[in-house]
């Protein structure tokens, strides 16, 4: 896949011990429309920044069908996770809103680096 919004050939999609219903399911995948589609999403959504339920209730999609989609855009560096949660799902946020702060996702105090953002607040019963 030369560019992330190049569609994945099926081949790459269903493994060879998959049943052929998958197979054929393969090749109806637009991955790179998808992508396109979930990016322009979240960069809709400004700072506030959308959860992938969010995204899959407002279009009818199912998350395990979506979920894919936010690790390649997230491994491709479009988008970013801060830490912070709505209704216990991460919130996604286009690259450009970030500021580099990172909080922890339970307590809500800032993580820092150099502790391997793991969270130190006493608040915080995390390991």
């Amino acid at each position: 896949m030369d560019d992330l919004f190049d569609d994945t050939p099926p081949h790459k999609i269903a493994r060879t011990t998959d049943p052929q219903t998958s197979k054929d399911a393969a090749k109806t995948v637009s991955s790179g429309n998808d992508r396109a589609e979930m990016l322009e999403a979240i960069q809709q959504a400004g700072t506030k920044g959308l959860t992938l339920k969010e995204y899959c209730t407002k279009r009818g999609y199912q998350m395990s069908s979506k979920s894919s989609r936010c690790s390649e855009l997230e491994e491709s560096g479009y988008i970013f996770y801060q830490g912070d949660r709505c209704d216990r799902s991460r919130i996604i946020r286009a690259i450009e809103y970030d500021t580099g702060r990172r909080e922890c996702g339970k307590c809500g105090c800032v993580l820092l680096s150099f502790y391997e953002m793991k969270c130190q607040s006493p608040k915080c019963k995390r390991d």
